[in-house]
């Protein structure tokens, strides 16, 4: 029996009511006597503890502070580990490189999660990057991690992002819209498959799809559907011209016939071309091709009892995450876009003489109860994504550090739950339209007046009568034209 036991460690006799346990790489935490973090490798009054609580010395603990050893670093515990592993990292860089580095320096030695911050410098391929990069002996820059990104798969494009996520919240290289920054790396990837088009499609990105996509950055924050929208109309471009160049054609010769041959020979996204044609036509690159407007089939919709039975259970089920419950609500009460629910932040909210209020666009929405108070514990919630997560104002913060949630992981988790978006969506909004004019609604969660209006129509209301109440109210006062 003492041979089988020898491989054990540590090895101690069984006295009273404390046993020493084989060590577990899970049993390291707060030692319930001494409430200091240890590997628990004993047993005292039922519980687990440290080895010195149960009268044991400690052969788990870091030879250098103390601290509870690491399953992935030997002998010591996770922040000697990384202070080793930063050593060596910087002493092979420049003076340069090691000064515009040491923020992130900082960071990682004074981590919440010292085992997170290991893990990512031993195996995290965004922790080789950085080295490779800064083993140039050059300050680290946007443009050299956007040549990476373009010039690596869809992986190593993932881990440059996140490279450059962690360079920004430690304040190493400046924030910028990722995602307009996205729509300039689909065009060059592009351009790299197919350089022939470079004198069509660089001024249509360039002067065409950018500039709108800017104006939208300026009214909302970006969401991965807006480089999606650009790189969409991008590759229905590319898709058109290839077209043209089998049939031994050109833009400036393309007719009607090639346009609707090649609208009906594939999936309804080539009408996503149309916007090219529209700025090719007016640039003079073409004669005017017509792509029609692709009809969009009707909403499905959420009969009345499921709609009330889902909102209900997000106000008011205190199992649901409470992330789920708050996005559920905004989706199944105001019929709000996932790309606006998730680039929320505290900023939108209100809280005066105890009343929370919610500003979508112009109006600010007074919230009823629960969904004031719901709103209110997640902005106090302090969430942490990872290791290298930062404060931040995102009421839905994302894994990457100064982000938010992206908006097809949160239409994930609700789907878990039973919440299908579209048709949530399009029974809140179908409910409102019922109950207020376009003019109130579009102000109120944001949307265009002809949206609004789109809506309005299909649930088949006639607001005139409301119109002219309202312009016969008393106390109403509209100023003249000459003011």
């Amino acid at each position: 029996m003492h041979d089988q036991l020898t491989g054990l460690r540590p090895l101690a006799d069984r006295t009273g009511l404390q046993t020493l346990l084989p060590p577990r790489p899970q049993s390291s935490g707060p030692c319930p006597a001494c409430s200091t973090v240890k590997v628990l490798i004993a047993r005292a009054d039922g519980q687990r503890t440290c080895g010195p609580c149960a009268g044991h010395p400690d052969p788990y603990a870091c030879p250098r502070c103390a601290a509870a050893s690491s399953p992935l670093a030997g002998d010591f515990c996770d922040r000697c580990a990384i202070a080793d592993h930063l050593t060596t990292f910087i002493s092979d860089l420049t003076p340069e490189a090691a000064a515009q580095l040491g923020p992130l320096h900082q960071a990682l030695l004074t981590a919440a999660s010292p085992r997170m911050v290991l893990t990512w410098l031993k195996n995290s391929q965004s922790a080789r990057l950085l080295r490779d990069i800064a083993a140039c002996g050059r300050e680290v820059t946007h443009t050299d991690l956007d040549t990476l990104a373009i010039s690596t798969g869809r992986g190593g494009a993932q881990s440059t992002d996140h490279l450059r996520s962690v360079l920004v919240a430690s304040g190493i290289l400046p924030a910028r819209d990722e995602r307009l920054a996205g729509i300039e790396r689909h065009l060059a990837r592009t351009l790299q498959r197919h350089p022939q088009y470079a004198p069509l499609l660089r001024p249509y990105v360039r002067w065409s799809v950018l500039p709108r996509a800017r104006r939208r950055a300026a009214r909302n924050p970006s969401t991965r559907g807006r480089t999606t929208w650009a790189a969409t109309r991008v590759n229905a471009a590319v898709d058109f011209l290839q077209h043209l160049t089998v049939l031994g054609a050109s833009l400036d010769k393309a007719t009607q016939h090639h346009v609707d041959q090649w609208l009906a020979g594939g999936p309804t996204t080539r009408y996503e071309m149309r916007d090219f044609l529209i700025w090719a036509t007016r640039r003079g690159h073409c004669t005017e091709l017509t792509v029609p407007h692709r009809s969009k089939a009707e909403p499905e919709l959420l009969n009345e009892d499921t709609h009330w039975d889902l909102l209900q259970q997000c106000l008011h089920d205190e199992e649901l995450p409470l992330d789920i419950r708050v996005a559920g609500s905004l989706l199944l009460l105001f019929g709000q876009h996932l790309s606006r629910i998730v680039t929320l932040t505290t900023a939108h909210l209100d809280i005066t003489e105890g009343r929370t209020t919610l500003r979508l666009d112009d109006t600010p929405i007074h919230l009823p109860d629960p969904l004031d108070r719901l709103l209110r514990r997640l902005a106090e919630q302090q969430l942490q994504h990872g290791w290298a997560a930062t404060s931040s104002t995102w009421l839905f913060p994302g894994a990457r550090p100064g982000t938010h949630r992206s908006t097809g992981s949160l239409s994930r988790a609700l789907a878990t739950y039973g919440i299908s978006v579209r048709p949530s969506r399009a029974t809140a909004l179908i409910q409102l339209a019922q109950d207020m004019p376009p003019a109130v609604l579009a102000p109120l969660l944001g949307m265009h007046i002809i949206t609004a209006q789109a809506w309005r129509r299909r649930t088949g209301t006639d607001w005139t009568a409301y119109l002219q109440a309202r312009r016969r109210a008393p106390g109403i006062t509209r100023p003249s034209h000459g003011q």
